[in-house]
C-alpha cells in the first residue's frame, strides 16, 4: 500500500500538469480568436473575455497579459477611457515585447481620443522604436495602422501614406490587406484630394474578402468628402446605405461621421429641413464627444442651411457659434501639431544619439585593432560624425523652440495671440521698477462682418493679415502688438506718454484708412475705431478695461476715429478725449 500511493502522489501530479496543460492550450485558440474579432465583431471579442475572465487564475502568466490587452481594448471600444488607460498602463512594461507594442499603440490612441496630444504621440513613437525589433506581420500591422491615423489626425499626409504603404507591403493576411488598402485610399485622399477608382475598388474587395464589415463600409466615408460637391446625390444614397451597417459595429464615431455627409448631402440638393435636422444632430453630438473638428465643420455647415432656407436669424446665431468652434478647433490643432512635433523632436533625437553611442563603441573597437595610421583615419571618421550628430541635434533643439514659439503666435497675421500679450503686459506692469506713464492702445477693424459676407471669409483673412504688417511698421521696437480676438487688436506702450500714444494711434488709424486691399480683382477700403489709456498706476486688466471703455466710444461715435479714455470727474461724469 506504501509503495502504491508513493506511485499514485506523481500520478497526481503528471496528471495536475497535464489538466493545466490542456487548460492553456484551450484557452489560447480562444484568446487568439477574441483578438482575431477585434475588428470584426467587438461584441463577440467581449463575450469572449467575459468568458475567460471566470478562468483567469488557470491562464499562463503570457496568456493573463494578452487578457489584460483585451481588457484594456473592450474598454477602450467602450468609450471607457479611464479604465483602459488603467488596464494598459498594466502591461505597458512587460517583459514579453509583443504585449508592450500592443499596450503602447493602445494607449496612444486613447490618449488621442481624450485630447491629451503630448501623451498620445510620445507612446505611438515609443512603440515605433520598439517595432524596429519585431518580425511579425500581425504586430507590424498594428504598429503602422495606428502611425498613419495619428499622423492623418496631425495632418501629416506624406508620413500617414507612407506608414499605410508599410502596411500593404508587410501583408500577409486578407484582413491586413483590407487595413493597408483602405488606409492608404484614407491617407491619398487627405494628401492629394483626390483618389482613383482602381484604388477603391481594391480596398473595398480586399475589405469584403476579410469580412471587415466596418472598414468596408467606411471606404464610403472616405470618398464621400470627394464626391459631395459633384455627386451629392450619390453620397446621400451611399450614406443611407451604410449608416444602417455601421450602426450594427456599434462604432459611433462612424455613424456621426456618415450622418454629417448625408446631411451635407441634403444641403447641396436643396433639402434644407433635412440637413437643418442632421447636421444639428452632429453638432450635439460631436459636442458631446469634444470632437471639435466635426464640430466646426458641422456648424458652419448648419449656418449655410439656415442661410440658403431664409432663416437669417438663425443663420446669424449659427455663424457666431461656429466662431466659437473654430476657435476652439484651431486651438486644438495648434496643441496638437505643437505635441506632434516635441514627440518627434525627441525621438529623433534619442535615435541620433543611439547612433552616436554605436559610433563610439566602434570607434574603440577600430582603435585596438588598427594600427596608427588606421587608427588617425577611424577617428577623424568618427569626429565628423560626431561633428554631424551634434549639428543634427542642434538642429532639433532650435526645432524645440521654434515650436515653442508657435504656441505665443497668432497662425494667421503671426503677431502675438491674446494669450501671450495678456501673460506678458501683466507681468510687465507687476515687475515695473521705475515710474513713468505707459499706453494701451485697442482698435476694431470696422464693419468687418460686412467684408466677410460681401467678399468670403479668405478675404476677410487677407485684410486681418495686411492690417498687421501695416501697424507693425508704424510701432516702437519695445512695443507689444497682438490680435485678441476675431478683428481686434492691442498694442501696449512701455514708457510712452498719451500725447505720444495718440500720435501713433492716429498714424496707424491713417494708414489703415488709406489701404488698398486687393482682392479677387476687386479693392477693400477700411477703417478702424481706436481707444487709447495712459496710466502710471493702473493694473492690466483696468488698463485694458479703460482702452476697452474708450474703443466702445469711438465705434458708437461714428467709427473711424480716436477716443482716449479720461477718468470720471467730480461730478461722475466721464469725459472722453476724441479725434
Amino acid at each position: 500500500m506504501q509503495r502504491t500511493g508513493w506511485v499514485y502522489i506523481p500520478l497526481i501530479l503528471v496528471l495536475a500538469a497535464f489538466s493545466a496543460l490542456s487548460a492553456a492550450d484551450t484557452f489560447q485558440p480562444q484568446l487568439d480568436k477574441a483578438e482575431a474579432l477585434r475588428t470584426q465583431s467587438p461584441t463577440q471579442t467581449a463575450d469572449i473575455v467575459a468568458q475567460l475572465e471566470l478562468d483567469y487564475q488557470a491562464l499562463t502568466p503570457y496568456q493573463k497579459e494578452q487578457f489584460t490587452f483585451l481588457k484594456a481594448y473592450i474598454y477602450a471600444f467602450k468609450g471607457e477611457q479611464e479604465n483602459a488607460i488603467s488596464w494598459a498602463a498594466k502591461i505597458a512594461d512587460s517583459e514579453y515585447p509583443e504585449i508592450t507594442l500592443k499596450a503602447n499603440l493602445l494607449l496612444a490612441t486613447v490618449y488621442e481620443h481624450r485630447k491629451d496630444f503630448s501623451k498620445a504621440y510620445s507612446f505611438l513613437f515609443d512603440a515605433l522604436k520598439a517595432g524596429n525589433y519585431l518580425n511579425s506581420e500581425p504586430l507590424q500591422v498594428s504598429l503602422y495602422t495606428v502611425a498613419t491615423q495619428l499622423h492623418i489626425s496631425a495632418n501629416v499626409y506624406d508620413k500617414a501614406l507612407e506608414y499605410a504603404s508599410n502596411i500593404v507591403d508587410v501583408a500577409r493576411s486578407p484582413r491586413s490587406y483590407c487595413v493597408g488598402y483602405a488606409l492608404q485610399l484614407h491617407a491619398t485622399i487627405k494628401l492629394k484630394q483626390t483618389y482613383t477608382n482602381e484604388a477603391f475598388k481594391t480596398a473595398q474587395q480586399a475589405c469584403i474578402t476579410a469580412n471587415e464589415p466596418l472598414l468596408l463600409h467606411t471606404l464610403s466615408l472616405y470618398i464621400a468628402e470627394i464626391d459631395l460637391d459633384k455627386m451629392p446625390a450619390q453620397v446621400k444614397t451611399d450614406m443611407l446605405s451604410v449608416m444602417p451597417e455601421l450602426k450594427k459595429t456599434g462604432y459611433l464615431y462612424s455613424v456621426i461621421q456618415a450622418e454629417f455627409f448625408l446631411g451635407s448631402a441634403e444641403l447641396h440638393l436643396q433639402n434644407y429641413a433635412a440637413a437643418e435636422a442632421l447636421l444639428e444632430k452632429v453638432y450635439q453630438q460631436t459636442i458631446a464627444l469634444n470632437d471639435t473638428k466635426t464640430a466646426n465643420k458641422a456648424m458652419l455647415l448648419l449656418a449655410q442651411t439656415h442661410e440658403k432656407a431664409g432663416n437669417t436669424a438663425a443663420a446669424v446665431k449659427a455663424y457666431s457659434q461656429h466662431s466659437v468652434a473654430l476657435i476652439r478647433y484651431i486651438d486644438e490643432f495648434k496643441k496638437r501639431s505643437v505635441a506632434y512635433h516635441l514627440a518627434q523632436a525627441d525621438f529623433m533625437e534619442s535615435e541620433n544619439k543611439l547612433a552616436l553611442l554605436e559610433s563610439t563603441n566602434e570607434l574603440l573597437q577600430l582603435e585596438s585593432k588598427l594600427q596608427q595610421e588606421q587608427k588617425l583615419k577611424a577617428l577623424m571618421f568618427a569626429v565628423a560624425l560626431l561633428a554631424l550628430l551634434l549639428l543634427v541635434i542642434y538642429v532639433l533643439n532650435s526645432k524645440r523652440v521654434a515650436l515653442n514659439r508657435l504656441a505665443t503666435t497668432d497662425f494667421l497675421t503671426r503677431l502675438f495671440n491674446r494669450r501671450y500679450f495678456n501673460e506678458t503686459v501683466s507681468r510687465h506692469l507687476a515687475n515695473r521698477r521705475q515710474q513713468g506713464e505707459y499706453s494701451l492702445i485697442m482698435f476694431d477693424i470696422d464693419l468687418f462682418k460686412q467684408i466677410n459676407d460681401q467678399y468670403g471669409h479668405a478675404a476677410g483673412d487677407k485684410v486681418l493679415s495686411t492690417i498687421a504688417q501695416c501697424c507693425q511698421v508704424l510701432i516702437r521696437q519695445q512695443d507689444i502688438l497682438a490680435r485678441v480676438g476675431g478683428e481686434e487688436f492691442a498694442l501696449f506702450l512701455p514708457g510712452c506718454a498719451l500725447a505720444d500714444a495718440k500720435e501713433i494711434a492716429e498714424q496707424c488709424r491713417q494708414s489703415l484708412e488709406q489701404l488698398d486691399i486687393e482682392v479677387d480683382d476687386r479693392i477693400i477700403q477700411i477703417t478702424a475705431s481706436f481707444g487709447v489709456a495712459t496710466s502710471s498706476s493702473a493694473d492690466f486688466d483696468n488698463l485694458l478695461k479703460q482702452a476697452d471703455d474708450a474703443l466702445y466710444q469711438a465705434k458708437t461715435g461714428g467709427r473711424n476715429r480716436i477716443v482716449v479714455y479720461q477718468p470720471t470727474d467730480s461730478s461722475g461724469n466721464q469725459g472722453n478725449d476724441v479725434s
